[in-house]
């Protein structure tokens, strides 16, 4: 561990000269190594939940799928037999089957895909089922024929929406002509009202004919979310739950819905829409029991730490009562409408911290992961890191560094990919200064150093926030920006180590500089907008630049305007660049960095919109932004590939070659 100290000059030209001789003159041998690149990103992904099968109601329910990865979203089918559900254990999202009639309740893959299937419902005869995938680029509602004892392709599935926008949460007419399902296609995205980086949908419900031969019919007509509609016994009428016409975007200052939804109801030939559910109580998922009941998830109190259970009334929204115990929470009822045994999905078995005081619980690597994937030449290993933001992979080591944060004051810590074997590089301590966490961390390309910004990622131009520096081994630290009041932040080294890019408020607007190591007096700006620049990043193998600016963006409702991606390329004026706008596609582009190689940018991306009604994530647990999947383009075509689908917020990506087998690169 290393304290910050105040240290003479003479000191600072002697560290800073073993520093220039250490980027400059370190060498890599390879001996041996591991043919795929690492990519690792950022995911707000819950640690784990299994599938819950209850017999009889109000008796402790027995786990179906004891999986350390993520189960969700069960659906039983309507002989009871079988229950389909989402697992994440090969990495993304699939749907997997259980056989009830089995003494072994081993579940085996339904549909063979790399994109994601979720939100699984069936027809009323049990001849198919209904489900959401990502397989043309957004979530929509597709078809199969269900064959549980065979593996079919996703390629066979028919898209029922075809909508660039996202639709959710199928649900069948009880005489099997007709779908409900949610939709944020009728309002534009917008900021939240204070984070305006987290962007916000609503929902509307719409019924379809299944035939095919009519347009979708828009059946709800209010602000923020109307979602995830059921059918009433006679065909007539959608329950679901609502917001009741509140504001929106969310007006709290917390990243999520603002709860107080309730269960409504509506006649699909005379759409007025009627609260069910008590006033104060939250509800979502509602179902429809055998007897006629609806049953929901609430939670008992408010915040992420809640409980949640399952709870029922009558059509009419009387006589409240308790479905489930409560030894866990649970979410996404479903019934066997024979026996009415239920299906649900909730909290597993957490393991042991293994970063305890980092921010996040539980394991750092998602289960189930990694997993490995090839595109055109490339075959990389994805990790998705439970943890917000800033976990950077080594050049070639294999091990990572994050930040870990306190209230005022964080550390840089390094551990290996699984968060084991930690050690802390450096500890800072504020005093009362608030988002003094380090972040934006970045490696040296030979791995001798680490720089990132102190202060809050956020805010205002004139906000201090400063650079900086510090051995691998802790032993050489330096605020690079400490002259400068201003907002200096998220740097990235030069290939040569000699040079760091970052962007600052220094000049009142958020533009990009570049300053030599060793003489941080001597910054020059690069880019001059009244937008704001962000994100900088060197290419590893040329003096190329990419960021992320908002200067071509288009304001939305609340005036925020939207990220793309940028390439500066230095011509043969000294100090001036050539831009290139990357990206222009619809929604927000960020996080952007550079493969090994230089040749590929990888970045976080808006363009395939989200994966489920954001209520239903963002109630549950902390998931700012339901947008966020990781692309990757190749900068001599612009050919581009989608690598992650869920419905989880994955950001900050970062691509690195393959571990090397040294003794310079072990652990």
């Amino acid at each position: 561990m290393a304290h910050r100290t105040n240290i003479g000059i003479f000191l600072i030209k002697g560290l800073f000269l073993f520093f220039a001789f250490c980027l400059y003159g370190c060498q890599v041998t390879q001996v041996k190594s591991i043919p795929a690149d690492r990519i690792t990103y950022s995911s707000y992904v819950p640690e784990n939940w299994d599938i819950y099968y209850f017999n009889k109601l109000g008796e402790p329910g027995r786990i179906l799928s004891d999986d350390p990865s993520l189960d969700y979203e069960p659906a039983i089918s309507p002989d009871g037999r079988w229950v389909v559900f989402t697992s994440e254990r090969n990495g993304n999202p699939d749907l997997f089957v259980i056989d009830l009639n089995s003494k072994i309740s081993t579940a085996t893959l339904l549909i063979e895909s790399n994109a994601m299937e979720d939100q699984v419902a069936f027809s009323p005869d049990g001849k198919k089922v209904y489900f959401v995938s990502t397989r043309d680029g957004n979530a929509d509602i597709y078809s199969l024929p269900f064959l549980p004892e065979t593996i079919q392709s996703i390629d066979v599935a028919t898209n029922l929406t075809q909508h660039p926008d996202g639709d959710f949460r199928p649900s069948v007419s009880p005489n099997g002509k007709q779908l409900a399902f949610s939709t944020d296609r009728d309002t534009p995205t917008t900021g939240h009202h204070r984070f305006t980086f987290a962007r916000q949908r609503e929902g509307e419900i719409y019924v379809m004919n299944l035939d095919k031969k009519s347009k979708p019919t828009r059946i709800t007509h209010t602000k923020d979310w109307d979602g995830s509609p059921i059918w009433s016994e006679d065909g007539k009428s959608l329950f679901y739950y609502s917001a009741g016409g509140r504001p929106h975007p969310p007006q709290k200052d917390a990243l999520t819905q603002e709860g107080d939804f309730r269960i409504w109801s509506v006649n699909i030939d005379n759409p007025i829409p009627r609260p069910l559910s008590p006033e104060g109580i939250e509800a979502l998922w509602p179902a429809l029991m055998p007897n006629g009941r609806i049953a929901f998830a609430t939670r008992l109190k408010g915040g992420y730490e809640a409980n949640w259970k399952i709870v029922s009334i009558n059509q009419d929204g009387s006589d409240f009562s308790e479905v489930s115990d409560t030894n866990h929470s649970y979410w996404a009822p479903d019934f066997n409408t024979k026996t009415g045994a239920m299906v649900v999905h909730g909290t597993g078995n957490m393991k042991q911290d293994v970063m305890p005081g980092c921010g996040f619980s539980g394991q750092l690597l998602a289960s189930g992961n990694p997993i490995e994937t090839q595109f055109k030449d490339k075959i990389v290993q994805l990790f998705p890191m439970r943890h917000a933001f800033s976990v950077v992979p080594h050049p070639f080591k294999p091990r990572i560094a994050l930040n870990c944060h306190e209230k005022y004051g964080g550390s840089i810590a390094t551990a290996r990919f699984d968060g084991s074997n930690p050690s802390k590089v450096v500890e800072i301590k504020q005093g009362t200064k608030p988002g003094s966490n380090p972040f934006g961390i970045k490696w040296s390309k030979d791995g001798s150093f680490l720089t990132y910004m102190l202060g809050r990622f956020w805010g205002k131009a004139n906000f201090n926030t400063d650079i900086e520096i510090i051995s691998s081994d802790g032993g050489i630290h330096k605020n690079l920006s400490e002259k400068i009041s201003a907002n200096d932040g998220m740097p990235s080294f030069s290939k040569d180590g000699k040079t760091l890019v970052f962007r600052s408020g220094r000049s009142g607007t958020f533009d990009l500089y570049v300053m030599p190591v060793v003489e941080p007096d001597n910054a020059m700006r690069i880019t001059d907008s009244k937008g704001k620049d962000n994100f900088p990043v060197f290419s590893p193998t040329t003096d190329e630049i990419a960021f992320i600016s908002n200067r071509d963006g288009v304001p939305d409702a609340t005036g925020y305007r939207q990220f793309d991606i940028y390439l500066l390329k230095p011509n043969n004026k000294a100090g001036d660049y050539d831009m290139q706008r990357i990206t222009k596609t619809k929604g927000q582009d960020a996080h952007v960095q550079f493969s090994p190689d230089g040749k590929w940018l990888i970045f976080t991306s808006e363009q395939g919109g989200i994966n489920d009604e954001e209520p239903l994530v963002q109630e549950v647990f902390f998931a700012p932004q339901m947008y966020g999947e990781i692309y990757a383009y190749r900068l001599s075509d612009g050919y581009q590939v989608r690598l992650t689908h869920n419905k989880w917020e994955d950001g900050a990506p970062f691509w690195v070659g393959p571990t090397l087998t040294t003794k310079q690169s072990s652990d």
